[in-house]
C-alpha cells in the first residue's frame, strides 16, 4: 500500500514495479489517503490488509 496523495509515485514510478526487484509475488494498490494512512482511511487499510492475509 501507499499513499495517493503523497509524491511516492512522482518521484519513483510504480511502487509494485519496483518491489518486483526485491521480491517474486507482488501486489499492491494506493489508497486515497496522505503520508498517514492509517489514520487518514482506516477502513481502506484494514480491508487491504484483510483481503492479504485472507481473513
Amino acid at each position: 500500500m501507499w499513499s495517493l496523495r503523497d509524491d511516492l509515485e512522482d518521484l519513483y514510478g510504480d511502487p509494485v514495479e519496483i518491489w518486483r526487484d526485491w521480491a517474486d509475488d507482488v501486489r499492491g494498490q494506493g489508497i486515497d489517503s496522505g503520508h498517514h494512512m492509517a489514520e487518514e482511511a482506516p477502513e481502506a487499510v484494514a480491508s487491504r490488509l484483510a483481503d492479504f492475509f485472507g481473513t
